[in-house]
């Protein structure tokens, strides 16, 4: 008795000819893909952005078994030459990486080296099987099985256990909540200004006097923390570490953060320990962000703010190519591969920045039964940069210092109206707080530190601002929240800051 009999007994034995005979792995290698990815990112792709992607990694096995049928007249043997030729169309991207990681700037990274390799490979099986007419049945059997294995691991992973996290957010700093009953529960309106920097940040740097945005908002009672730091550099992280009022574990602040590893960071927003108090609490969680969350996905549906469908370029050799040496085609090739989907245009930009604020006062006027939780994230200030303060376009001789300027001048403008809108509803107690991620330097020579300090300005309803100062950092900012109107007892955290290289 075999190996093949003990797995497929007599009943199965349908099943076992199937994967011996049919090339199913034409199919089911890009489906691993699919599926491979959605396990990673479970529940962050929108595959609005990717379905003509996902159409070419299934439409390219049936193109290239099309040449080599005409070349072989056999289609077992083409079917094999097919799969040899997927693996560096689909994995080239991956490969790469993995060698610039091992061995930067070295030949055997080079596409050259690659392709060439693949290429003698390629050769050297096609003078093999060119006089063949049938492919070994257990050769089928093992590479359909092989994949339906991979396949069924992956699937089995998004249903029944979860993805391990490259990052985490707990470690040593657990939290440990406290009943409170009688708390009166404000709304609280979480307001992000993407690069936002600081007061002191924009006049040492720019030259530029902020002065009129916080005599607004200390007139309105609000708190500025003018020393103020982000945690991490990044917007993901950065976010992340402020909704889970922790640090981020496995941050490598040496080598350079790849896209791949970045996109990990998501998953410390999608589920994260403040949404999961203040759903305990009873909040209406209404979300106007870059991210989702969990049960509460953005309402901005129409930006692949992340680069997802640049994810799904890595396993196609063309669109890896066109990333890695793009810069060296013509115009017109360039358009055929433009991402349209991300906001690299100025109507996407407008667009994106006009519906953050109509679903945000939106949400600001929604009257519901429940404390709300509001989260809006404007992309404004950070660059690329197309509008001046007033909306109109900027001259092509602007530089990118004066492009901040003019955002942050638009951001203020928003501020005002955003703040007006929402202290003219006084029914509810309310926390308002207006936050950089991040900050941002053009300065040369370039100087990690000036990246941290950035816009903290937070309002509280019931003045009790004893636990704020002015060098607080973001991942203290809802500890202090939960302190002051949960009746927590919250440690504030050191204030560090972590720089990631990119």
């Amino acid at each position: 008795m075999t190996l093949i009999d003990l797995y497929f007994p007599k009943q199965n034995r349908k099943m076992k000819k199937i994967l011996e005979k049919y090339p199913l792995f034409l199919l089911t290698l890009p489906a691993f893909i699919v599926i491979h990815l959605e396990k990673e990112l479970h529940g962050l792709i929108h595959y609005e952005f990717v379905y003509d992607r996902v159409i070419i990694l299934f439409a390219v096995p049936f193109i290239i078994l099309g040449i080599w049928y005409l070349l072989l007249r056999s289609v077992s043997t083409a079917s094999l030459m097919t799969v040899i030729c997927l693996l560096p169309f689909y994995f080239t991207g991956d490969l790469k990486n993995w060698l610039s990681d091992k061995f930067p700037r070295s030949f055997l990274q080079s596409y050259f080296f690659l392709l060439s390799v693949f290429a003698v490979m390629l050769l050297i099986l096609f003078f093999i099987l060119r006089k063949k007419r049938i492919v070994p049945g257990k050769l089928f059997f093992f590479i359909n099985t092989a994949i339906l294995l991979f396949i069924t691991a992956d699937v089995v992973t998004i249903f029944f256990t979860a993805s391990k996290n490259l990052y985490t957010a707990n470690g040593k700093n657990e939290l440990s909540y406290q009943a409170c009953d009688s708390c009166k529960k404000p709304d609280i309106y979480y307001i992000i200004f993407d690069a936002y920097t600081s007061s002191k940040q924009l006049k040492n740097e720019y030259g530029y006097s902020n002065q009129a945005i916080e005599d607004y908002l200390l007139n309105k009672e609000f708190y500025i923390a003018k020393d103020s730091k982000s945690n991490y550099n990044y917007t993901a992280f950065s976010v992340g570490s402020t909704f889970n009022m922790n640090y981020i574990t496995n941050v490598d602040t040496i080598k350079k953060t790849t896209d791949r590893e970045y996109l990990q960071a998501l998953k410390l927003v999608y589920k994260n320990n403040l949404v999961t108090f203040l759903q305990n609490q009873d909040y209406k969680i209404l979300n106007h962000s870059l991210f989702d969350i969990g049960s509460s996905p953005t309402t901005i549906k129409h930006v692949d703010f992340w680069g997802i469908r640049e994810l799904f370029d890595q396993y196609n050799l063309f669109f890896k190519l066109y990333a890695d040496a793009g810069y060296h085609l013509p115009s017109r090739i360039k358009y055929l591969f433009s991402n349209k989907y991300f906001v690299n245009s100025p109507e996407l930009r407008k667009d994106l920045s006009d519906t953050v604020f109509r679903h945000l006062l939106q949400s600001i006027k929604m009257k519901v039964n429940h404390p709300k939780f509001v989260y809006a994230h404007f992309l404004d200030p950070h660059p690329p940069y197309f509008f001046d303060s007033t909306g109109k376009m900027l001259p092509k001789t602007s530089d990118a210092a004066e492009g901040y300027i003019h955002q942050v001048a638009y951001s203020n403008r928003l501020i005002k109206q955003i703040v007006d809108s929402i202290l003219a509803i006084p029914e509810r107690p309310a926390i308002i707080i207006l936050q950089g991620d991040h900050g941002i330097t053009f300065k040369e020579p370039f100087y990690p530190p000036n990246k941290f300090p950035n816009l903290n300005a937070l309002f509280f309803s019931n003045k009790d601002y004893r636990l704020l100062t002015d060098s607080i950092t973001n991942v203290n900012t809802f500890r202090i929240v939960l302190n002051t109107f949960f009746e927590q007892n919250l440690t504030l955290l050191p204030d560090n800051c972590y720089h990631l290289w990119q």
